[in-house]
C-alpha cells in the first residue's frame, strides 16, 4: 500500500486566529507546519504546533512580501499555500499562474475572488441565485449621492465595497440623516487608502458603498460556514449566529451559538460557488432582518472564528490540504465524516479574554447595564462546557499568553481606540 505523502504547509498572518486553528488542526495530525511573520507577538506563531518559524516582510507591503514568497517557494517547492485574510486571498488569486508554479494551491482565480470580495459584484452575482442582500447603493460620485439620500430610510451606512488592501480596516460608519451624507463620502475618500495594486487593478475600489441599516444586526447575524469542491458536490456546511460583537452595532464577532444550518439558504450558498466557480472554505454572513435572509459578507478563506467548525466535526483546514495535494479519497472521507457529525449539546464560542475585559470596560462606562453584565456571564457559565476559545487551549498555553500580551501592546500604543471601541462601544 502507497504511504501517503505529508508535505508541509505555509501560513501567513500568524496574528490572525484562523491561522491559529489552522495550525492546530493541521498540527494534531502531524502534518507540517511552517508559519511566516514578521511580527514577534502573534499568537499562532508560538503554538506547539509549528513545526518551524520563518521571518517574512510585513504582509502590509505586498509588493516586497510577494517578491519573497515566491523566493521562498522557489528555494522549497512543495508547500500547501491557503489564504488566512482577504489581502492574501485576492493576492493569491491574482498571482496564482506564478505562486502555483511552486507551491500545492487551491485557489480559484481573482475575477472569482474579487467576484466574492466586491460587495457590487457580490450583490449582482446574488441576484442571479435567488440569494437576498440589503438594500444598498454604490454611488459612482457626488452626483449620485442626491438620488442615493432621497431613496434611502435614514439612518445608513456607510461601508467600504471591499477591504482588499485596505489600510484602515475600518468596517464602517452610522449616517444619521441625509444632511450629512455628502460630507461623511467626502471626508470617508480623504481618509481611507486603498494599496496601490488593488486601485491598479480596479480604479473604482475606493468608492464607499451606502447600505441600509438594520437594528437586528447587533445580535442577529447567521453565518454559513464551511468547504465546497470544485465540483460544487462536495459541499459541508454548519451554522451559527453572532450574538456579540465589537463594537456592538457594526463590529468583530465576539461570541457566537451553534444553530441549525438553513437547508433553503445553504443550497443558494453552493448555487452561487458554482455559478462563479469558486472552491475552498467559505463563510457567509447574513442579517435575519423582515423574514428574511440578507447576505451581507462572503470571506473565500480561513476566517477568525474557524475554531468553532473544527471542534464541530469540520477540520476545514484538514479539507483545504488534501484537496490541494490531489487527495481526493481521503478529501471524500473527511466530507462524509463531517456530514455524519451528530455533535452532543449547543456549542458557543468566544474570545474569553475579551469578552471579559469588554463586560468589566462598558460595565463601568454604563454602556453595558448591571443586567446586562449579569445576562452575558451567565450565558458563558450556562454554555461553558461546550465553550470553544478564539485562543485558549489547555494543551497549548503559550499563544494564550502572546494574545494576552499583543492586546495589551496595542491598548497601550492605541489608548483612544481602546477607549472607543471597547469603553465607549463606538
Amino acid at each position: 500500500m502507497t504511504k501517503l505523502v505529508r508535505p508541509p504547509i505555509l501560513l501567513t498572518m500568524a496574528d490572525y486566529y484562523g491561522t491559529l486553528a489552522a495550525v492546530r488542526c493541521l498540527g494534531r495530525r502531524g502534518i507540517p507546519v511552517t508559519v511566516a511573520e514578521s511580527k514577534l507577538l502573534a499568537p499562532a506563531r508560538w503554538s506547539r504546533y509549528v513545526t518551524r518559524r520563518v521571518e517574512c516582510p510585513e504582509v502590509g507591503d505586498s509588493d516586497a512580501f510577494l517578491e519573497w514568497l515566491l523566493r521562498f517557494g522557489e528555494a522549497e517547492p512543495g508547500h500547501v499555500l491557503y489564504p488566512t485574510s482577504d489581502d492574501m486571498a485576492w493576492l493569491f488569486a491574482l498571482h496564482r499562474e506564478e505562486l502555483g508554479k511552486h507551491f500545492r494551491m487551491y485557489q480559484p482565480g481573482v475575477d472569482v475572488i474579487y467576484g466574492l470580495l466586491n460587495k457590487q459584484k457580490l450583490h449582482d452575482l446574488c441576484k442571479d441565485v435567488g440569494l437576498d442582500v440589503p438594500d444598498t447603493w454604490f454611488p459612482e460620485g457626488e452626483a449620485d449621492l442626491e438620488k442615493v439620500a432621497a431613496q434611502a430610510r435614514f439612518p445608513v451606512l456607510l461601508k467600504p465595497q471591499t477591504q482588499i488592501l485596505f489600510e484602515s480596516h475600518v468596517k464602517g460608519s452610522q449616517v444619521e440623516r441625509a444632511s450629512e451624507l455628502l460630507p461623511r463620502y467626502r471626508e470617508f475618500l480623504e481618509r481611507n487608502r486603498y494599496g496601490r495594486k488593488l486601485m491598479e487593478y480596479d480604479a473604482r475600489a475606493n468608492r464607499p458603498m451606502v447600505q441600509a441599516f438594520y437594528t437586528e444586526a447587533a445580535q442577529n447575524i447567521f453565518s454559513l460556514s464551511g468547504f465546497v469542491d470544485r465540483t460544487g458536490e462536495l459541499f459541508v456546511a454548519r451554522g451559527a449566529v453572532k450574538v456579540l460583537q465589537r463594537p456592538r452595532k457594526l463590529g468583530i464577532g465576539l461570541c457566537f451559538e451553534e444553530v441549525p444550518v438553513d437547508v433553503e439558504v445553504a443550497e443558494k450558498v453552493r448555487a452561487l460557488c458554482k455559478k462563479l466557480g469558486y472552491h475552498g472554505t467559505f463563510e457567509v454572513e447574513f442579517i435575519r432582518a423582515g423574514g428574511k435572509q440578507l447576505l451581507i459578507d462572503f470571506n473565500p478563506r480561513f476566517y477568525s472564528q474557524m475554531g468553532f467548525d473544527i471542534a464541530r466535526g469540520s477540520p476545514l483546514p484538514l479539507f483545504v490540504y488534501e484537496a490541494a495535494c490531489g487527495h481526493e479519497a481521503q478529501l471524500g472521507d473527511l466530507a462524509r465524516e463531517a456530514l455524519q457529525w451528530k455533535g452532543g449539546g449547543q456549542y458557543i464560542y468566544c474570545h474569553r479574554g475579551i469578552f471579559e475585559l469588554l463586560l468589566r470596560a462598558q460595565g463601568l462606562s454604563g454602556r453595558l447595564s448591571g443586567d446586562e453584565v449579569r445576562y452575558w456571564r451567565e450565558w458563558y457559565a450556562r454554555n461553558r462546557e461546550r465553550a470553544v476559545d478564539a485562543v485558549l487551549d489547555t494543551g497549548d498555553w503559550v499563544p494564550w499568553m502572546v494574545d494576552v500580551a499583543m492586546h495589551l501592546r496595542s491598548y497601550a500604543r492605541h489608548p483612544k481606540g481602546f477607549i472607543r471601541t471597547m469603553v465607549l462601544d463606538k
